[in-house]
């Protein structure tokens, strides 16, 4: 396996190899990265990074930490995902067979980082960035408050998710063979009022380790992309209240084409409002479908409850346009932590270019949640 550090390039056959290498490089044995080729992994230990062969045999791995300008591609020699950096851009792309799947937006202007574009294996994305009726939609981000700061609308004096930097990028195929491509990144939740400081370790309400990893597999027509977050309490308070609104969380804008006229679903069949604005479901999974361009798309949410506190609410509109989220009913009961606590979230997308029924999504949920990784074989009914 080739392994490429802050401008240098390794041949390492075994952990035991890559370990010192990291070690002599980074002189650390308990770096703060966390990869998900092929195993499942809450940890923050560096050990776990590589503890499966396959992980050796079939994948690419870089450790970002490049200088400002730096731009880099990456992908194993057995991956369909090329993994894409513009880091002066603030942007990462994967694509798969040259196709984009995924595009990341990360600048250091943004209030936030969140999945700009994510699209079906047939092209159409399923995400809307920045619509004139709501300039802090973000395609699919993720956004809460804490301790009073708002981190969701960007009006006022709001929050800051800053982008500190890529810890770890990466493709290859996972232990079902299907390609992936994964991304490990540092951010600092900060105030307004430190927005501007060159350094914001001191003054982090929170420091969050995302982890996005995107996996595609032609046979089901899935593109699958687990959002991943590790928080834990920063050194700017002693402790940190989670809060927000209904709908603050994992949360995406959909097409215009899905307003007023697209298909709510959920894991507990549970029935929608008649006017179908603001409604608030305790559920597994939800998902929405209409046609884009005259061609179906379906995008589902999946949550588990065992890497996500609190209970599971998905908040979704259809008027005056779509909307799709899944909270942690902070709206109803904050989340407090105290200094060196940790804690984390973890969802599934995953999105198809033709209708997919609830049957179906169940099925793929209990995969999920049963133990497999997010790109597991999808079920065989409705291939």
């Amino acid at each position: 396996m080739a392994v490429l550090a802050t401008g240098l390039s390794w041949s390492v056959d075994t952990p035991v190899q890559l370990r010192k290498r990291l070690s002599q490089a980074f002189g650390v044995l308990n770096l703060p990265i966390r990869v998900g080729f092929g195993f499942r992994d809450s940890s923050f230990r560096f050990w776990k990074l590589v503890r499966r062969p396959a992980f050796l045999a079939a994948n690419a791995v870089c450790l970002a930490g490049a200088p400002a300008g730096f731009a880099s591609e990456a992908a194993s020699s057995g991956s369909d995902l090329v993994l894409a950096i513009q880091e002066a851009r603030g942007k990462l792309e994967i694509r798969f067979k040259d196709r984009p799947l995924l595009v990341y937006a990360f600048a250091s202007n943004q209030f936030k980082p969140y999945a700009r574009e994510l699209r079906t294996l047939r092209g159409d994305n399923v995400l809307r960035d920045a619509p004139a009726d709501h300039l802090h939609h973000h395609g699919l981000m993720y956004a809460i408050r804490a301790n009073g700061v708002n981190f969701w609308e960007e009006t006022g004096q709001p929050g800051h998710e800053r982008s500190v930097k890529l810890l770890l990028h990466g493709s290859g195929r996972n232990a079902a063979g299907l390609p992936q491509a994964t991304f490990t990144q540092l951010i600092h939740w900060v105030a307004d009022k430190d927005k501007a400081r060159p350094e914001t370790e001191a003054c982090a309400l929170l420091v969050e380790r995302r982890t996005l990893t995107l996996t595609a597999d032609e046979a089901t027509g899935e593109v699958a992309l687990e959002w991943r977050g590790e928080f834990e309490v920063g050194a700017g308070a002693p402790k940190v209240t989670l809060t927000g609104s209904e709908y603050n969380g994992l949360g995406l804008r959909l097409p215009e084409a899905f307003n007023h006229a697209a298909k709510h679903q959920n894991s507990e069949g549970a029935p929608y409002s008649a006017t179908q604005n603001r409604d608030v479901i305790a559920a597994r999974w939800s998902a929405v479908s209409h046609a884009i361009g005259g061609r179906e798309a379906v995008v589902a949410v999946f949550a588990n409850p065992d890497r996500t506190a609190g209970p599971t609410r998905f908040f979704s509109m259809l008027n005056p346009f779509a909307y799709l989220s899944v909270t942690q009913g902070l709206d109803k009961a904050p989340l407090e932590y105290k200094a060196g606590e940790r804690f984390g979230i973890g969802y599934l997308v995953l999105v198809y270019a033709d209708f997919k029924p609830r049957e179906f999504l169940q099925q793929r949920y209990q995969q999920w949640v049963g133990g497999r990784e997010a790109s597991a074989t999808a079920p065989a009914a409705n291939r």
